[in-house]
């Protein structure tokens, strides 16, 4: 009986003994179909620019094995607040990296320290982090893709000073207060202007990228200006919006050059129809695409650049 119960007691001993390895062995090596969640957080989805980077992203995902792509936004494309507030969820959800638009250069610091400090690589996209201000912070991004925008403000200006023959009356449409994109834009644009004496820059407002801002604004600057030459928008919503004042004055279109930035479709529809001059095509889709690929070489080891520059390309009719 006594040898019985220590024949017992030792399979007992050995089937909780082989239990446990394997339950370490499932904890240490994750089942194979667990999926690598790459989130993207842009600043807003009504807008194409957006939704096209995005879109492309989870396309992209579904042709790649056990990899899902999480989109994220704010409700304003000025709730820097919300944004933070956005990452440090995903942080939470233990996401394998975040692909991030800020809404704003330097208050999205805070939550990259926090995904430096949860071994999160950030994929910054687009609108660029201050680089000055986040090194000061110790906030590290992993790398970088979008277009110069400096260089595609260049190109709207370029083509107005064509277009006016160096002479006439401009306003600018600028995006966000603080946003990297949108002070390169407006930066770019001044670059290209200044060296022509004749070109004036009568007025410069912020819009905040919004359409219906950007209606309401262009039509007080065309009442306080009603010989203006051009307007450059620093993105195509805001150029719709300018457009669709435009037809409500009883200033005719041939009149004024009307410039936007992004080449979504309906701007560039909008270049076909003679409704705008021109627009200024960055590659959304393609930087979603490539968000996605470097976010994954990241988790795998694999070295990458600290910048990748996506080509720009005017639009015109």
């Amino acid at each position: 009986m006594k040898n019985n119960r220590t024949v017992i007691a030792i399979v007992v001993v050995a089937a909780i003994a082989l239990a446990a390895f394997f339950a370490c062995k499932r904890f240490n090596n994750p089942p194979e179909n667990k999926k690598t969640r790459i989130a993207f957080v842009v600043p807003v989805l009504d807008n194409p620019f957006f939704v096209d980077m995005t879109n492309a992203a989870i396309a992209k995902a579904k042709q790649m094995q056990n990899v899902e792509v999480i989109v994220k936004a704010s409700t304003s494309v000025q709730d820097a607040i919300g944004q933070n507030q956005i990452v440090d969820d995903l942080l939470t959800q233990k996401v394998d990296a975040v692909c991030l638009v800020p809404t704003s250069s330097e208050s999205i610091i805070p939550a990259i320290k926090k995904a430096n400090s949860a071994g999160i690589p950030i994929i910054n996209i687009d609108n660029k982090v201050d680089a000055e201000k986040a090194a000061a912070a110790g906030a590290v991004v992993s790398t970088y893709i979008g277009s110069d925008n400096f260089e595609g403000g260049k190109l709207a200006g370029q083509f107005v000073v064509e277009k006016l023959g160096g002479k006439g009356k401009v306003a600018i449409l600028e995006g966000v207060s603080g946003n990297d994109a949108a002070i390169k834009r407006k930066a770019g644009f001044l670059e290209a202007v200044k060296g022509n004496p004749g070109i004036e820059v009568v007025a410069s407002q912020v819009a905040n990228w919004n359409r219906e801002q950007a209606f309401n604004i262009f039509q007080n600057i065309l009442k306080a200006h009603p010989d203006l030459n051009a307007v450059f928008a620093c993105n195509d919503e805001m150029v719709l919006g300018a457009s669709s004042a435009l037809e409500q004055s009883k200033i005719p279109k041939a009149k004024i050059v009307i410039v936007g930035f992004d080449a979504i479709k309906e701007a560039v529809d909008a270049v076909n129809a003679g409704k705008i001059d021109a627009t200024i095509a960055q590659q959304p889709a393609l930087m979603g695409e490539k968000g996605l690929e470097l976010a994954l070489d990241i988790l795998a080891k694999k070295n990458v650049e600290k910048s990748y520059s996506t080509e720009l390309k005017i639009i015109r009719k």
